[in-house]
């Protein structure tokens, strides 16, 4: 303790507190969030398959020759909503976004707007000071499509902090459900109710349980867990696309679940694979030591 002056110019900052005030792209971790309102706004169903080939090619008005790309992070096929999120497809995600071939998409209004409804942008009124917002971006004179598609996979400007995220994904496990997180043993307070969302979380959660339980879901070596988890990895490219931010969120036991977990690791090389094993630790720990 009475080193403490040592580490508040470290170049990793081990003082400052990443879970309330850093603030990151959320990657692949929001499309939960992009597949609940897609649902509600019965932009798609269940059933509807959107085709990945491993890109969406939009054409370029200003120079016809050159066409915008948008990456998925493999051609993935045929998808619906369960295989979309367990594959973490980007190009599904597009589609629901900003809308491609027979997809209207919600656009950016839209989003925004679940976004807030999820308590992003917002502080979560943990008892802890310091607590930063986030920033969500909005329609502007210079948005385009291409922006919209970037925020429907957690890129582009939307920030958000580790608790606001970790919050969001409670509200599936909770059926609607959003408490204020707490330190100090205290009542639980409601934050939000979606109740509106109780049926489409249900949608939603299995695609995430497909995530840890499907050989192609992204969390499959979840699978071996003494109880099921339901869970999203993300991977947000920073720095321009110099640095990769590796995101975990999940939860369990379900269907009853009592921990949310989330992992986050800076400027990580591989990217999810390194999260998913420190999550399969805590899960473990907790069967162990408050299940079993």
């Amino acid at each position: 303790a009475n080193r403490l002056v040592d580490f508040l110019t470290k170049p990793n900052q081990p003082l400052f507190n990443r879970v309330i005030a850093g603030l990151y792209a959320p990657g692949s971790t929001i499309k939960p969030l992009v597949a609940a309102a897609a649902l509600k706004e019965k932009i798609i169903d269940t059933k509807k398959e959107i085709f990945s080939a491993g890109y969406i090619e939009i054409p370029n008005p200003y120079n016809p020759s050159q066409p915008s790309i948008f990456l998925d992070w493999k051609p993935h096929g045929w998808v619906n909503l369960y295989s979309a999120l367990a594959r973490s497809s980007n190009v599904y995600f597009y589609a629901l976004g900003g809308g491609w071939e027979d997809v209207k998409g919600l656009g950016i209004s839209k989003i925004r707007e679940y976004w807030q409804r999820f308590g992003l942008g917002s502080a979560t009124n943990i008892d802890l000071a310091g607590e930063k917002r986030g920033f969500l971006p909005e329609s502007s004179l210079n948005w385009r499509l291409g922006d919209t598609y970037n925020v429907s996979i957690g890129q582009g400007d939307l920030l958000v902090t580790p608790l606001q995220l970790l919050n969001y994904i409670t509200a599936v496990a909770n059926r609607g459900k959003i408490f204020e997180p707490r330190i100090a043993k205290t009542e639980p307070k409601l934050l939000k109710n979606l109740s509106d969302l109780q049926e489409i979380f249900l949608e939603v959660e299995k695609g995430m349980v497909d995530a840890t339980q499907q050989s192609y879901g992204t969390a499959y070596l979840l699978h071996d867990l003494p109880f099921t988890v339901a869970a999203k990895t993300g991977t947000a490219q920073i720095d321009y696309n110099a640095k990769i931010n590796a995101l975990f969120v999940g939860y369990g036991p379900v269907p009853k679940p009592q921990i949310a977990v989330l992992v986050l690791v800076e400027n990580a090389r591989e990217g999810s694979i390194n999260t998913i094993p420190i999550a399969k630790d805590v899960f473990e720990w907790y069967y162990e030591n408050r299940i079993k």
